[in-house]
């Protein structure tokens, strides 16, 4: 705000010197000085815009890479899910698996009694 008020009187001062520039009066120092104060307002204008714009490119370029990282975080997780998943289907299968095991163990079990007991009957 300061500086757009700033920059306004030094816009009317910079009008009332050029129009007595134009005709042809000669200019106090003072008059030269807020010329020269115009000019330097002006590039401290066009220092203040591209730090702004380096600034904005920063961010932009931040934003961007914090995008690319959480898309990256995204698709870690996903995987991460996918392995569990398959770590879930594996335990159920390695369950059935030992119930079939236990089963068939127990199916030997009466198998071998059973034979156990014609040998021992046929002694």
């Amino acid at each position: 705000m300061v500086s757009s008020v700033i920059g306004a009187v030094l816009d009317e001062a910079v009008k009332r010197i050029a129009k007595k520039v134009a005709e042809g009066k000669r200019l106090s120092d003072s008059e030269v000085m807020i010329l020269i104060l115009e000019q330097i307002n002006r590039r401290i204008e066009v220092g203040f815009n591209n730090v702004d714009k380096r600034f904005e490119d920063l961010k932009e370029y931040v934003d961007r890479r914090f995008d690319d990282i959480n898309r990256r975080f995204e698709d870690i997780n996903k995987r991460f899910d996918d392995v569990n998943k398959r770590i879930d289907d594996l335990n159920t299968t390695v369950r059935v698996l030992v119930k079939e095991v236990s089963s068939i163990k127990s199916d030997v079990i009466v198998l071998l009694k059973e034979r156990l007991e014609k040998r021992t009957k046929n002694n």
